[in-house]
């Protein structure tokens, strides 16, 4: 939650630019690292402080939303404040709640957040930069569930629209089922 309340500060400083007409700090540049020396400072923080914190910034974040709109805003390779809001607060809390769910055994509940958190964006009418990002979380969730046809097939469809996730993938330990099926070794391709 420390580590979901510092990206939300970032995104909530950067609104705040944007509104008062100044030229918003982009986000890092090495996420890792930033995240790596920012971390040691989250220790000893109590987790009901940590999820106030970030819930007020995401209030914060909304409210700044609402007073701008959809707007042209580059964030990480997002080119609104509609896809970034949406990444940053969305579907980055969920990929870390997924993992936290995972490496504690409840692979069910996990692969439940990735199935309802494509369903509520297509339900919202997401932008295609946000679907994309869904759909590969989905792709990863149904490849745990060894549900190879359905994680391949949408795969395909993110590769499609975003190919340089094609070494992420050829990675990825969530697509480990898929790693010996020729469509898959077809679809990383280079």
């Amino acid at each position: 939650m420390f580590h979901v309340g510092m990206w939300r500060e970032r995104m909530r400083n950067a609104l705040t630019d944007l509104s008062e007409g100044r030229v918003p700090a982009p986000p890092p540049g090495d996420d890792d690292e930033v995240n790596d020396a920012e971390l040691p400072n989250g220790i000893g923080t109590p987790l009901a402080d940590a999820a106030a914190r970030s819930d007020h910034l995401l209030g914060e974040i909304i409210e700044l939303y609402g007073h701008l709109g959809e707007t042209p805003f580059q964030w990480s390779g997002f080119k609104d404040t509609t896809e970034a809001v949406l990444r940053n607060s969305y579907l980055h809390p969920r990929v870390h709640m997924f993992e936290y769910l995972r490496e504690n055994g409840e692979q069910d509940r996990a692969n439940q957040l990735f199935e309802d958190m494509f369903a509520d964006m297509q339900e919202a009418g997401a932008p295609s930069m946000i679907m994309t990002t869904a759909r590969y979380n989905l792709a990863c969730a149904r490849s745990r569930q060894g549900r190879k046809d359905d994680a391949l097939t949408l795969l395909e469809e993110v590769l499609t629209v975003r190919p340089e996730i094609r070494e992420a993938a050829a990675e990825d330990p969530d697509l480990e089922s898929l790693r010996d099926d020729p469509r898959f070794q077809e679809l990383i391709k280079s």
